[in-house]
């Protein structure tokens, strides 16, 4: 999942010479894989949605520029962020950690009753990207499928 979303989804997405992005994409599962880096989830959690925001959804707005098709595997990880800051999975509290607006704004948005509503919530939250997310086509419909997928295979209510 992870090599993919690297080498297929977020290197072609880049302007760099391709001895460096595959550099990049060595040095991240090499980090990946290290056994001796302890980086807790809580830490690692913290602001997801601001990192997101600069490190992965313009490789996501990109992918669509250049080749017309939404990558499946950084909208999956799209879903997962917002399923994240649901601040529970399979009745464990999760390490969700963000400014009081941004964790005020997900209490909202999981009182709803529809996953779609969730995902059209968050997608089209302009103050939180930086644009309403739902003019992208198809990527409303993406993300909620990927939201039904980790509903169902969490057994999560929505």
């Amino acid at each position: 999942f992870i090599k993919k979303a690297i080498f297929e989804e977020i290197i072609p997405t880049l302007d760099t010479s391709e001895v460096e992005l595959k550099q990049f994409a060595n040095d991240v599962l090499e980090r990946f894989q290290n056994p001796f880096i302890r980086h807790e989830l809580k830490s690692i959690a913290l602001n997801s949605i601001s990192k997101f925001k600069v490190r992965v959804l313009p490789s996501i707005l990109e992918y669509k520029k250049r080749t017309g098709t939404l990558p499946t595997n950084l909208l999956y990880s799209f879903a997962a962020l917002i399923m994240f800051y649901k601040g529970e999975w399979n009745g464990e509290r999760l390490p969700v950690n963000d400014s009081p607006e941004v964790v005020a704004f997900f209490n909202e948005v999981w009182k709803r009753d529809n996953l779609q509503d969730v995902a059209s919530s968050v997608l089209s939250n302009a103050t939180i990207w930086g644009t309403d997310l739902t003019k992208v086509d198809g990527l409303l419909e993406s993300v909620t499928k990927a939201l039904e997928s980790l509903h169902e295979a969490g057994h999560v209510a929505s």
